[in-house]
């Protein structure tokens, strides 16, 4: 096992919806950092990659690692017929090498008694917007985090690891298999199918997915129109981002930009 000697926060940011409306609504998306969701209002149909499909509970939350494919199913709660939920997405450097979520493994679902201290935790975390305050309480959260977690012992492929740290870096260019393939030092029917392999998905679709998964952010954090966002990220033909952002998200990104732009 790692012997952690150094752990740095490079990113963090919370947000969240209120009291959203959005009964069977799923989204496919693959972010850049790890994400811990809480379903306050509601619950989450929740997979990761090929993983058999989880369930959160109200006040619930679930975790994802970076670069994984996650479906999402929403469901509000059956009271009030809303949804509501907060999150935290979280980039950790361990040793001044490695992300934290490539080097453990932590549980999709929690429900059980670490609920109660992620729930104080993100209380402290939303209530104030004092950066020091935040960071100290995003320590802690990770410390609870480990006390979940396993060290992962297969990882992910080298050369498909090239791969994706070219896509984060490089979404909103023009990227093909075989430039990916070069990257990863391998022809591209071998690259194909050991990122598929690996991922759970081909090269393009992760990459697709990805770009998407920018797209949300932007739609909800920014005031960009969707044709900008849509050459932001790497698609230069706006309809056809629109028309893959709906079979995707299951809405248009105008109308998922009035959704969930409300916070919490």
């Amino acid at each position: 096992m790692l012997d952690i000697t150094n752990a740095h926060i490079k990113f963090l940011k919370k947000g969240g919806f209120y009291s959203v409306s959005n009964e069977n609504v799923t989204h496919v998306k693959i972010l850049p950092y790890l994400s811990i969701v809480q379903s306050v209002e509601g619950n989450y149909d929740i997979a990761l990659g090929k993983s058999e499909q989880k369930q959160t509970t109200d006040g619930g939350f679930f975790i994802a690692p970076s670069g994984v494919q996650q479906s999402i199913v929403h469901h509000v709660n059956k009271k009030s017929g809303k949804m509501t939920c907060r999150w935290i997405f979280v980039d950790v450097e361990v040793n001044k090498a490695f992300s934290l979520d490539s080097l453990y493994q932590f549980p999709i679902v929690v429900n059980d008694e670490r609920q109660k201290e992620l729930n104080m935790l993100f209380d402290r975390l939303f209530a104030t917007n004092d950066i020091w305050e935040n960071y100290c309480d995003c320590y802690r959260l990770l410390g609870v985090l480990i006390k979940m977690a396993t060290p992962i012992k297969n990882k992910t492929h080298q050369g498909v690891q090239r791969a994706l740290a070219y896509i984060t870096e490089h979404y909103a260019e023009q990227i093909t298999v075989s430039t990916l393939a070069n990257i990863s030092n391998m022809s591209e029917s071998n690259f194909y199918a050991t990122f598929k392999k690996n991922m759970g998905d081909s090269p393009i679709a992760y990459l697709n997915h990805y770009r998407l998964s920018i797209a949300v952010d932007k739609l909800i954090q920014t005031n960009q129109t969707v044709s900008e966002i849509s050459y932001s990220v790497g698609i230069n033909d706006p309809l056809y981002f629109s028309k893959l952002f709906k079979k995707t998200h299951g809405m248009a990104p105008k109308e998922y930009r009035l959704v969930y732009q409300s916070k919490p």
